[in-house]
């Protein structure tokens, strides 16, 4: 399957994941790029909240639900924003001198297209073929979890975990699983090319315009750090390439493209950068609202957030104790120390409650070198990538910068606050004070490393900025030594240059790696680590020999689970995991004893457990190896009749033995 078909469900994906937030936003009266960049957050926003209020009413998940909460909220927010303006005097917008003019719309559009069109490209090319998967660890739960919100017209997020096999379901966000499900099912393209489409948007669309509203929360929405902002949205190996392969994690990556936003609100809201048109009430009310479709994202968005803004929040505090240095501002100054020290004591006090069982950090306990993981932040070549060198030398300029200038020294911090997350994360010699300062991500310093990008834009950006106008001065000098003016051509010239060079220079070393490490985890192969083309041929041929209603077990590890996905037969363990109940964990250990132990049979007519996928002993994951004793011994004397088979390892077996 080509892409050309694809067409249609990409528009509608776009519709999907761009025009609740634009209702919602034009209603609060958002402009220009601010609108654009915030309509992705809302949008997933309103998605979320709708299959959980789904969830809630029994109402099956689909674009009409998402519809009616999407005009419902519209129509509370205009008249929330009437009274606002009429009762309350509260403006949306301010009106004043000190606003710097806007960029014009075809300068926001160009900033744009550059990281769109060529991540578009490259996430093509990474893809192969709409019908491609990530050959990882976790797509089987996100696999299987479209599968099954199909199939039960529940996308809450207080369900999903397990996938329906324990009673009530268990907490998982669902927010890019619901935005993924709304696409296959309004379009009926496969899963997989749900999966494809909807992380293309969301790496061309909300990334991209996410990372130009934060760069343009300092440098003002102008062409020129616009422009540097959109090259450097295509700049990072570790976001959004190294979420594409590695997990994976595709709902930390709908996340991370939000962040940007959220960053860049918290900055305007604390009134830290350019002067900002909207104002602080109509501000702190988007944020607000993509919250929770941020959290629905992933949770771990939010903390990092939190954590992030802390920087901010102590420049703001300092700007207002040093304003108020009068006498007769005390109360003023200990007030700011307050609400500064308060919100460190939250964040700390959040930090150390809401975070996983430390057991699930322990796929991470001998991993990381501190040393070299050091190097890496400097050098922007995260997890073992080369030099990124355009992000590194505008780093160090922007560094230096904001140094010699003594402003905007909170967006060095934020950076240097995410390189300290990384490089403790990668800290196993310190595994007590790595647990604390990384625990809420697992210490999972890939998953720490796509924070790098969104964490260092702005003062990339500054460095960038800088150099560009020190060039255009140079050049302006220039001519006006020799008395010459610059030509109409020269400013749309030098643009297309300027773009052509950086995009040019981009792909080489860590971005070209991180691309081709993405591209490798979505081909089938007769070795692809998950799913191999043997083992999915013999999946799409499960429906003419498999009854309705009959379940399969095999080993989630060697990509047996995706029987479900693919053809909706039902496995035992459809989230990838062990068994959540004894009993079906019974049959896990010892199904191939069913002729000589009498507890076995009776589990199996139980779930209904009429058929074995085998496909081998090759793991999906690099420590873990299939070790299910009770699928071993395969053999018309423990009850198994092989009924089909494809290549060397790809088998399906009839359960015999307890008929």
């Amino acid at each position: 399957m080509d892409w050309v078909p694809t067409i249609p469900a990409l528009a509608v994906t776009v519709l999907f994941l761009l025009g609740p937030g634009l209702a919602w936003g034009a209603v609060l009266g958002l402009r220009r790029l601010t609108l654009l960049a915030a309509a992705g957050p809302l949008s997933i926003t309103a998605i979320a909240a709708a299959a959980e209020l789904g969830g809630l009413t029994g109402w099956s998940w689909s674009w009409p639900v998402l519809l009616t909460v999407t005009a419902a909220v519209a129509v509370l927010l205009a008249l929330a924003r009437r009274q606002v303006l009429t009762r309350w005097r509260v403006p949306v917008h301010h009106n004043s001198a000190a606003l710097p003019p806007p960029a014009p719309w075809r300068s926001i559009a160009l900033a744009w297209a550059v990281p769109g069109v060529f991540l578009g490209a490259v996430l093509l090319g990474i893809f192969g073929s709409p019908e491609n998967i990530a050959q990882s660890h976790d797509n089987i739960f996100h696999l299987n979890a479209l599968r099954y919100i199909a199939e039960t017209g529940n996308g809450s997020s207080l369900s999903l975990g397990y996938l329906g096999t324990v009673g009530g379901g268990t907490f998982y966000p669902a927010g890019w699983h619901d935005a993924v499900s709304l696409v296959q099912s309004a379009t009926g393209i496969s899963i997989p090319a749900a999966i494809n489409v909807t992380n293309l948007v969301i790496v061309t669309c909300l990334w991209p315009l996410g990372c130009l509203f934060l760069v343009s929360r300092v440098t003002g929405e102008r062409t020129l750090p616009l422009l540097v902002a959109a090259v450097l949205a295509t700049a990072y190996s570790t976001f959004p390439y190294l979420l594409l392969e590695f997990g994976v994690v595709y709902p930390f990556l709908l996340s991370m493209a939000i962040f940007p936003v959220a960053l860049g609100l918290v900055i305007q809201l604390l009134r830290l950068g350019v002067p900002a048109a909207l104002s602080t009430e109509a501000t702190a009310l988007v944020l607000a609202a993509l919250l929770p479709g941020m959290a629905l994202a992933h949770p771990a968005s939010i903390l990092a957030l939190a954590a992030l803004s802390v920087p901010p929040v102590l420049a703001a505090a300092r700007r207002t104790w040093c304003r108020a240095a009068g006498p007769g501002n005390a109360q003023l100054r200990r007030t700011a120390a307050m609400l500064a020290a308060g919100y460190l004591a939250a964040v700390v006090i959040v930090w150390v409650l809401v975070r996983p069982g430390r057991s699930s950090t322990r796929n991470w306990d001998n991993l990381g070198h501190v040393l070299r993981s050091m190097v890496e932040v400097f050098t922007h070549g995260a997890i073992d990538k080369p030099m990124a060198i355009l992000p590194t030398v505008l780093t160090v300029v922007g560094a230096a910068v904001i140094l010699n200038t003594r402003k905007h020294r909170w967006a060095l911090g934020i950076f240097l606050l995410a390189a300290v997350f990384y490089v403790a994360g990668n800290w196993k010699e310190a595994p007590d004070l790595r647990w604390w300062i990384t625990g809420v991500f697992y210490n999972d310093f890939f998953r720490i490393s796509a924070l790098l990008p969104a964490a260092g834009i702005l003062t990339a950006a500054i460095g960038g900025t800088a150099l560009a106008s020190t060039a255009r001065s140079f050049f302006r000098a220039w001519l006006a030594k020799r008395d010459r003016k610059q030509p109409a051509w020269l400013r749309p010239a030098a643009t297309a240059v300027l773009v052509v060079v950086s995009l040019a220079v981009v792909p080489f070393f860590a971005v070209m790696r991180g691309i081709n490490d993405a591209a490798a985890k979505y081909r089938f192969t007769e070795a692809s680590p998950l799913l191999s083309s043997d083992e999915l041929a013999l999946i799409k041929r499960l429906p003419q020999v498999v009854p309705a209603g009959a379940v399969t077990v095999g080993d989630p590890l060697t990509g047996a689970a995706l029987s479900y996905s693919y053809t909706g037969i039902k496995t035992l363990l459809p989230s990838g995991e062990r068994a959540p109940r004894a009993d079906a964990q019974l049959l896990l250990d010892r199904l191939d004893e069913m002729t000589t132990d009498p507890a076995v049979c009776p589990v199996v007519r139980e779930h209904n457990v009429q058929y074995v996928l085998d496909f081998g002993k090759q793991s999906v994951s690099w420590d873990k190896v299939p070790h299910m004793p009770g699928l071993d011994n395969l053999s018309p004397a423990t009850g198994f009749e092989l009924v089909d088979q494809q290549g060397q390892d790809a088998r399906l077996y009839r359960i015999t033995g307890c008929s």
